[in-house]
C-alpha cells in the first residue's frame, strides 16, 4: 500500500474557512453509534461504547435525495467543499494507477470526541470494497492517529490478526491519501476535545459504470 501525505494542502484562507464552518454552532452534525461501524471480523463488543461519533454528508453516492440515483452533491455545504474534492481529484489523477480515478464518489465529515486518556482505537473498515483512492484531511489542531494496514479485509478470518503498516498524525490543513479498499482506523484523542476530518473517495466512473451494467 502507498501512502501520500501532503501538508499545507489548501490556501491557508480556504482551511481557515471550512475550520471555522466546521466549527460553528450552526454546522449540522449526524449521531452515529459507530463511527466507522462495527466490524463483522471483530467479536470484542467491551469497547463499543466510545465507538460513537458525529458525521456530515457533503458527497454521496445517491446524491441529493430525490435527485438522480448518481454520486453528487448533499446539503447547503457541499459546493463550499467542492474546490477542495476537485483538488484532491487532481493530484489523484496525477499519480500512476492501473484504474483511471476520475470522478468523486463521496465526501463525510466526521468527528470524534475525547474519551479518555488512554488511546481508544476504532474499528477497522474499508471505505468501499472495490478500487478505489481515499483520503483524509484533518481540519482542526487535534491528535488521534490515522492507522492503515497493508491488507484488504478479505484476507483475514478476524481483526485481531492485523499489524500495523502505518500511522499518520493529524495535523490542520494535512491530507492523507491511500488505497479505500485496505484496512484503516482512526483513534479518538485524548489531547484535545474533539479531532474533525474530511474523508472523501474517489473511482474510476468507467469500471463503476461496467459494474453496474454486469449487476
Amino acid at each position: 500500500m502507498v501512502l501520500k501525505v501532503i501538508d499545507n494542502f489548501l490556501t491557508e484562507t480556504y482551511h481557515k474557512a471550512i475550520l471555522e464552518m466546521m466549527t460553528d454552532g450552526a454546522f449540522e452534525w449526524h449521531y452515529r453509534s459507530s463511527i466507522t461501524g462495527i466490524g463483522i471480523k471483530n467479536s470484542d463488543t467491551t469497547n463499543i461504547f466510545n465507538g460513537y461519533g458525529f458525521s456530515h454528508i457533503y458527497w454521496h453516492e445517491k446524491g441529493e435525495p430525490g435527485g438522480p440515483d448518481y454520486p453528487g452533491p448533499v446539503g447547503p455545504y457541499a459546493r463550499f467543499i467542492q474546490p477542495m474534492l476537485c483538488q484532491i481529484l487532481d493530484v489523484v489523477r496525477s499519480n500512476p494507477s492501473p484504474y483511471n480515478y476520475n470522478f468523486i464518489w463521496r465526501s463525510r465529515a466526521d468527528m470524534v470526541t475525547w474519551t479518555g486518556k488512554d488511546e481508544f482505537i476504532h474499528e477497522p473498515h474499508v471505505d468501499i470494497n472495490f478500487p478505489n483512492i481515499a483520503s483524509v484531511f484533518y481540519v482542526n489542531e487535534s491528535d488521534g492517529d490515522t492507522i492503515f494496514y497493508n491488507t484488504k479485509e478479505e484476507n483475514i478470518t478476524h481483526y485481531s490478526e492485523l499489524i500495523e503498516y502505518e500511522r499518520v498524525s493529524p495535523k490542520p490543513n494535512r491530507l492523507v491519501m491511500f488505497p479505500g479498499d485496505f484496512l484503516h482506523t482512526g483513534c479518538s484523542p485524548t489531547k484535545h476535545a474533539n479531532r474533525i476530518i474530511i474523508n472523501s473517495n474517489f473511482v474510476d466512473k468507467e469500471y463503476i459504470d461496467e459494474q453496474i451494467k454486469g449487476n
